[in-house]
């Protein structure tokens, strides 16, 4: 049988990969990090090992998760190994004290329909992240001998990589006009993306160009793609001022089906840049819609996110989602399109770099690939 196999967000849902908060650490100061924080957090974050307070509450919202997916979902479930993140690393090009976590499997490894990708991530304390899930892909390469399963070159991570005169102040005026040309923290040098900058829409591919992906690694990933038919398109939401990962700013919501287009699912603060928007969906199978506020704009301390984390929700069918449980206005956004929400408390994870979208990463879906974007056919 096939393991490994998922096209899309939203078919149904059979086999996953959650994450863990075992050893995970808040990083130290370098550049791929000090460009995720607010103005506020820049000159106050300790690095090193996370309280253990703070870990236990956000084992408890995991394991709640994981029972969900398991016994009211009927997905089969896959963790990670804990790595003691709080050791330091030394390369020829950079060292570090501490490392990150294995919170958020959807950030380094990206499903490409029977292939699965180790990304070439930007963060230095990211380096060594997808050996966590090391055992898992090789257990799965070998009962599936259809799997592909690939690593992406490792970049360097040396200075050389980064903008090291990037505006930190998000909220300076030249900020935003870096933002505004597409100019990030991260520069050409080396191809990187995170997986989680990637939303998969069946034969499509829509990357996200942002703090953590480059146009040279969009451009490595449409070249490894093109064979097998896939299609990239590069995407930018300049209203973002730290763009990191689409999905809390564009997530598939219904599927298009042969009676009505299918509906993604905007951020109202970081609307599609207009000229991507003309080139990538007029005349697709897709209408766009601005999503409701979220419940509240308090987010946790060195979040790495922001409160648009109500958008980081886990489509486990066509019809039904897992969603954070104080998220009232998404939650009632997706019951009215007719989609069963779900409701599971995670806030004490956000903390740890994502939302529940971000801390799984799906194996297998039931479906084929198909193209929603008769503009490319």
């Amino acid at each position: 049988m096939d393991i490994v196999s998922s096209y899309n967000e939203w078919d149904h849902l059979e086999e996953i990969i959650l994450g863990i908060p075992d050893y995970a650490c808040i990083p130290q100061d370098e550049p791929a990090y000090r460009s995720k924080l607010d103005a506020a957090d820049l000159n106050t974050f300790t690095a090193g090992l996370r309280k253990d307070e703070t870990i236990q509450k956000a084992r408890v919202q995991f394991d709640n998760l994981a029972r969900i997916l398991e016994y009211q979902c009927n997905v089969k479930l896959l963790r990670p190994e804990k790595i003691d993140y709080s050791k330091s690393i030394k390369t020829p090009f950079f060292e570090i004290e501490n490392q990150n976590c294995a919170a958020c499997p959807r950030d380094t490894l990206l499903v490409i329909g029977n292939e699965i990708i180790e990304t070439p991530m930007s963060n230095r304390a990211r380096y060594f992240e997808s050996m966590a899930y090391r055992k898992i892909l090789n257990d799965i390469w070998e009962k599936d001998k259809n799997m592909l399963w690939t690593n992406a070159p490792k970049p360097t991570m040396a200075d050389s990589m980064y903008n090291l005169d990037f505006p930190w102040d998000d909220k300076s005026k030249e900020r935003k006009d870096w933002i505004e040309s597409y100019k990030y923290v991260t520069n050409e040098t080396e191809p990187v993306f995170d997986a989680a900058d990637v939303l998969r829409l069946g034969k499509d591919l829509v990357v996200q160009n942002s703090f953590t992906t480059n146009r040279k690694g969009i451009e490595w990933l449409r070249r490894h793609t093109k064979s097998r038919g896939y299609r990239v398109h590069e995407i930018h939401f300049p209203g973002d001022l730290s763009p990191v990962h689409i999905d809390c700013s564009l997530i598939p919501l219904v599927p298009p089906t042969n009676e009505r287009k299918g509906i993604l699912m905007n951020c109202p603060e970081r609307p599609i840049a207009p000229a991507d928007k003309e080139r990538i969906f007029s005349g697709s199978n897709w209408e766009i819609q601005s999503a409701p506020m979220p419940f509240t704009t308090k987010i946790p301390e060195l979040c790495q996110s922001s409160y648009w984390l109500c958008m980081n929700l886990l489509l486990v069918s066509p019809d039904r989602a897992i969603v954070e449980e104080t998220e009232i206005p998404t939650i009632n956004y997706l019951e009215s399109l007719g989609i069963k929400c779900l409701r599971v408390p995670f806030r004490d994870v956000y903390g740890f770099g994502g939302g529940i979208h971000c801390v799984t990463s799906d194996i297998r879906r039931r479906g084929d690939r198909k193209s929603y974007f008769p503009n490319f056919d």
